[in-house]
């Protein structure tokens, strides 16, 4: 009910801002903006497209993140068969949730092929819902929690090891 109230709310303030709009232009066409310098439809069909899908290799690096990420929580945890217990299923966890999209994008038989290197995918634009960033800014969102968890769990794994030599 709240939603549906907020979206009436939307509606309602959007239509009243277009109405003012139009009021204040009829009694004043004085104020009007002529668009003499806007750019021509012409030239905004052919300006560059900016990329919208992400490279593949961004995909391989955040997996190869998460690997690395699960090799360590095997490293740590090898020793205690409870913990180690756990770490199997978040492996088959992480083979799921990483397998399942993988084997549905196998099964389109009109996948984007990539011809450009990611080199210069991450020099290029990227296009996201909140705007345009370059295609590195976009790798480093992707990259960097599971990063930051790589290090977090390293430092992780070096105290559980050494509080169980104290012992």
């Amino acid at each position: 009910m709240g939603a549906y109230h907020d979206l009436c709310h939307l509606q309602e303030e959007f239509s009243m801002s277009v109405t003012a709009v139009r009021r204040s232009t009829e009694h004043h066409p004085d104020q009007i903006i002529p668009t003499t310098n806007a750019p021509s439809m012409s030239k905004a069909r052919t300006s560059r497209p900016i990329e919208a899908v992400m490279h593949p290799h961004v995909y391989r690096i955040a997996l190869g993140i998460w690997i690395v990420f699960l090799a360590i929580f095997w490293a740590t945890f090898w020793v205690s068969a409870n913990a180690l217990f756990m770490v199997v299923i978040s492996t088959f966890y992480a083979v799921m949730f990483f397998g399942v999209p993988y084997m549905m994008l196998r099964q389109t038989p009109d996948r984007i092929k990539v011809n450009r290197s990611l080199r210069v995918f991450l020099q290029k634009p990227f296009a996201t819902i909140d705007g345009t960033i370059k295609g590195y800014e976009a790798l480093l969102q992707v990259i960097l929690v599971p990063a930051c968890l790589i290090l977090g769990g390293t430092v992780i794994g070096f105290i559980i090891h050494s509080a169980r030599s104290v012992h």
